[in-house]
């Protein structure tokens, strides 16, 4: 039966099954999880990774209700077959979480107004003239 590479810490301030969805989102965004995949079954990946059944049952359930897994009653879990959408709409959120954080962390830094603007406006038009 197929086993995922996925790494947890318990240090992390991120719930484990969050790490779970995280890292499974990132091996179907890489490619190195094919849609319509088999994954391993809830049991199976909770022995793995020991944790719980509920913490895997949650990561595949939010997977799911995102459209990245499709559950099939007496078969499995398996990848979806159309995610470019589902993908994209994800990482945009991802995105936004990141820099979310990074302009916390640059108002902590005593940076506010027109030149945390400006700082943001100089990273951006330096990514359009890379594309």
């Amino acid at each position: 039966m197929p086993t995922l590479p996925i790494q947890l810490s318990q240090s992390s301030w991120e719930p484990i099954y969050r790490q779970i969805e995280d890292q499974i989102a990132r091996l179907i965004r890489s490619g190195e999880a094919q849609p319509s995949q088999l994954l391993p079954s809830v049991r199976q990946l909770s022995e793995q990774l020991g944790v719980s059944a509920i913490t895997i049952r949650r990561a595949y359930d939010d997977l799911t209700r995102e459209g990245l897994l499709v559950r099939r009653q007496g078969q499995g879990t398996f990848v979806a077959r159309d995610i470019a959408t589902t993908l994209r709409a994800r990482s945009l959120r991802e995105a936004e979480d990141v820099v979310s954080r990074a302009l916390i962390e640059a108002r902590q830094m005593g940076l506010k107004g027109s030149a945390l603007r400006a700082a943001v406006e100089a990273l951006l038009e330096g990514d359009e003239t890379d594309s």
